[in-house]
């Protein structure tokens, strides 16, 4: 690990020069986010999750202005980010990037004249999936009533997608929650 922490390292000197004199290379650029991701991908699995969190909010501010602010690439580089925040216990910073991702998602559907009924089978899934892991963040935080609402969002992208053991799963955490939340009213009397 340490030998291909140095090796990124170096290629990043040399990427970093090079931009220099070609800013608006987007193969550059390109090339410079994913020695960046590869670097955050090292720093992740040695628990190092600050500091992961600054090498990819650098990568994906390389990734907005070579691919554009909506790429895939981009969202998926956001989403490793706010599930780097969660790992630090910087929660509010989590889910402040997960609220992009959704604003992007959605936004890339009202330029291309899409609706929320037309969104792919992908987005609904990516959808899914983010609103499943704020829910997951609001429960750390004790908000149970709004990690209740995000599991029924995202129960409701699951149901269109017809995933029926993703859907029995998010249904028993929605209960699991809602059994929380009687238990903690239970404790206050």
């Amino acid at each position: 690990m340490r030998e291909a922490q140095r090796a990124f390292e170096a290629a990043l000197d040399i990427q970093r020069n090079a931009l220099c004199h070609e800013p608006f290379s987007v193969p550059l650029l390109f090339s410079t986010a994913t020695s960046l991701l590869n670097l955050a991908y090292l720093y992740n699995c040695r628990g190092l999750y600050a500091t992961a969190t600054i090498v990819l909010k650098e990568a994906a501010s390389f990734q907005a202005k070579g691919i554009g602010k909506c790429h895939t690439a981009l969202l998926s580089t956001l989403g490793s980010l706010a599930d780097c925040y969660a790992k630090c216990g910087e929660y509010s910073a989590s889910l402040t990037c997960f609220e992009d991702i959704i604003s992007r998602l959605e936004k890339s559907d009202l330029s291309s004249n899409f609706r929320r009924t037309c969104l792919t089978t992908q987005k609904k899934r990516s959808l899914a999936i983010i609103h499943y892991k704020m829910s997951r963040i609001y429960q750390k935080q004790n908000d149970y009533d709004a990690a209740r609402r995000k599991l029924k969002v995202s129960s409701t992208f699951i149901s269109e997608l017809g995933d029926p053991d993703l859907l029995t799963r998010v249904q028993k955490e929605i209960v699991h929650v809602e059994n929380t939340m009687k238990w903690n009213e239970l404790n206050w009397l």
